[in-house]
């Protein structure tokens, strides 16, 4: 028996291993740590909205408004006995928003993908001659589609000094389409198609702790805890068998399961070692509970196929990551001071099986900069931008190997309702020192 495979281009995420379980598990980094491959479990500051440990919501600046969007373009080589596609995509990663309720007391909200689905691919195979008549040819085609989105709300509080603790809290909503189909050369041989679909929508919520140390006067320690509940919910899964002619449908077996699904317990745990601001090293460690959580799936048994909820689908995913910062000079008066300068890496398992196999590991390096963008309304807000280079690495062998290269553009609006302000009441050439000066009634004798 003979194979080979060829792809075509689809929406998305453009792979194969998006077939199975809810899909591909989306990055989780932001503009603060796009660069340092998504490290920052522990990260907190005036200017940052770490919507990965809600606890850091307390630290964000008074009377400031940020506003933090980001979006990706992808490149991908995959590879297949001997067959490779270059297939290239662009997305919208996320949008949050946050600000400053009372002291010690933030807010933030936004909205991200959580896994997405988009394939298409085929293969032929030559089918050995059983009946005398010579071999035939059998064409698989498998196509998918979908994915799942979170909009969340939280708040991070700060009770004491250098411990905080916040909560998200939100919904996660979406739908699947699997379709795979066999056309055999003989078309007096029936050909097979089989359709899987369903939805998902639950609650979800997670919490997080952060606690800042002091080491002297120009080094801190920053350690943050999250943890995000697992639960099962409601949500249907459909199964279509049909056998066709090429003129019609012969026959079609449909089933349905209600209440087949369940979120996983998630854990984290990151630190993060400042030095004045100059140096920021950050690494984080995160395992997602899968392997005893439910999912319908199409099974054999004793001979007889059945569609049923199992818990055998899934592995627990484990991820590590390694990120640093570089800022020149902080407190420097120049452009060039202020560029952050980033780089970082990361190993992450999978939590889907790939025919009861463990699935593909996933190798990850990421480097970028923050520049902050510097006019007559602001001197705070950041575009960030990362370079990233994803290798998707299967754990069985003749298994598709992928390889990815990013780029991330983000952009970082601080004191939106500010900006805002200043360009609607302010004569263009009042600058913003000039403007507060004024409105704090300043003696500027004594700046002199």
């Amino acid at each position: 028996m003979a194979c080979n495979g060829t792809f075509a281009q689809s929406s998305g995420t453009n792979s194969p291993y998006s077939r199975y379980g809810w899909g591909i598990l989306e990055d989780e980094s932001q503009g603060f740590n796009l660069g340092m491959a998504g490290a920052g479990l522990g990260m907190r500051g005036a200017h940052i909205l770490n919507s990965r440990n809600p606890a850091s919501y307390s630290a964000i600046d008074s009377l400031t408004f940020l506003f933090d969007i980001g979006a990706s373009l992808s490149t991908a080589n995959m590879s297949y006995n001997g067959t490779s596609v270059n297939p290239q995509s662009s997305t919208l990663n996320y949008v949050t928003a946050g600000f400053r309720i009372i002291p010690s007391l933030g807010f933030a909200i936004g909205l991200r993908p959580f896994t997405t689905i988009g394939y298409n691919f085929s293969s032929t195979t030559k089918m050995e001659d059983i009946d005398g008549y010579g071999e035939k040819n059998a064409n698989y085609t498998y196509l998918g589609e979908g994915g799942t989105h979170s909009v969340y709300g939280g708040l991070g509080w700060n009770p004491f000094k250098n411990f905080s603790i916040g909560a998200n809290v939100g919904y996660l909503w979406g739908d699947y389409s699997h379709t795979s189909y066999v056309i055999f050369s003989e078309n007096t041989i029936q050909a097979l198609r089989r359709y899987y679909t369903g939805n998902i929508s639950t609650y979800t919520l997670d919490f997080g702790v952060q606690y800042t140390q002091t080491v002297n006067k120009n080094t801190s320690v920053n350690v943050g805890l999250t943890a995000a509940l697992g639960h099962k919910f409601n949500g249907s899964a459909n199964f279509i068998n049909q056998k066709t002619s090429s003129t019609s449908i012969e026959g079609a077996d449909s089933l349905s399961l209600k209440d087949v699904n369940e979120i996983p317990n998630m854990f984290g745990a990151g630190v993060v070692v400042n030095h004045k601001n100059k140096w920021i090293i950050a690494a984080d460690y995160t395992i997602q509970l899968w392997k005893d959580c439910r999912s319908p799936q199409l099974v054999t048994e004793n001979g007889i196929q059945s569609y049923k909820i199992t818990t055998n689908a899934f592995s627990n995913r484990q991820k590590a990551i390694l990120g640093v910062q570089f800022v020149p000079k902080p407190d420097g008066f120049r452009f060039r001071d202020h560029i952050s300068y980033r780089a970082g890496i990361s190993y992450s398992t999978s939590y889907y099986k790939v025919n009861n196999n463990d699935g593909p590991k996933t190798y990850l390096a990421t480097v970028g900069v923050g520049l902050p963008i510097i006019n007559q309304y602001t001197k705070r807000s950041i575009v960030s931008i990362a370079a990233e280079y994803k290798r998707v690495q299967p754990s069985i062998s003749n298994s598709i190997k992928e390889n990815y290269e990013k780029v991330k553009p983000t952009l970082v609006v601080i004191d939106y309702f500010q900006l805002i302000h200043y360009k609607n009441r302010y004569p263009k050439d009042d600058t913003e020192v000039a403007y507060i000066i004024k409105q704090l009634k300043i003696n500027t004798s004594l700046l002199q």
